[in-house]
C-alpha cells in the first residue's frame, strides 16, 4: 500500500493499487518516501516518535510518501493511524486530517 501524506492541505490518501494515476502524479523529483516493512517496523515508528519526518509549508517537507508492506491490509491500514496519531501530536493539522482510500 502507497500512502500519500500531505501537510499544506492535510490529509493522508491509501492507494492500495499500486499502479493508481495519482500516485505518479503526485509524486516529485526528491520525494521523500519511507518504506515499512515488517523487518524495520520498529525503526521506523521509532523515527517518528522521535521526530525524524519534519513538516512544513515548504517543497522539500510539505508531503511524504509511506510504502507499506506488512501481513495484512487491516495491518497496514492501522499502521496508518499509529503513524497520524504519532505525527499529529508535533503538527495538529495532521492529528485530525481525513484519512481516504482513493483507489482499492
Amino acid at each position: 500500500m502507497y500512502v500519500y501524506v500531505n501537510y499544506p492541505d492535510p490529509h493522508f490518501r491509501m492507494h492500495w493499487n499500486a499502479q493508481c494515476s495519482e500516485i505518479r502524479k503526485s509524486r516529485k523529483p526528491g520525494q521523500r518516501l519511507v518504506q515499512i516493512q515488517v523487518a524495520n517496523l520498529g525503526q521506523v515508528l521509532s523515527d517518528f516518535i522521535w521526530g525524524k519526518y519534519r513538516f512544513a509549508s515548504e517543497p522539500s517537507v510539505n508531503d511524504l510518501w509511506l510504502d507499506i508492506s506488512l501481513n495484512t491490509r487491516e495491518q497496514e491500514e492501522g499502521l496508518v493511524h499509529v503513524i497520524q496519531a504519532l505525527v499529529g501530536r508535533r503538527y495538529t493539522r495532521l492529528a485530525g486530517a481525513p484519512v481516504h482510500t482513493h483507489c482499492s
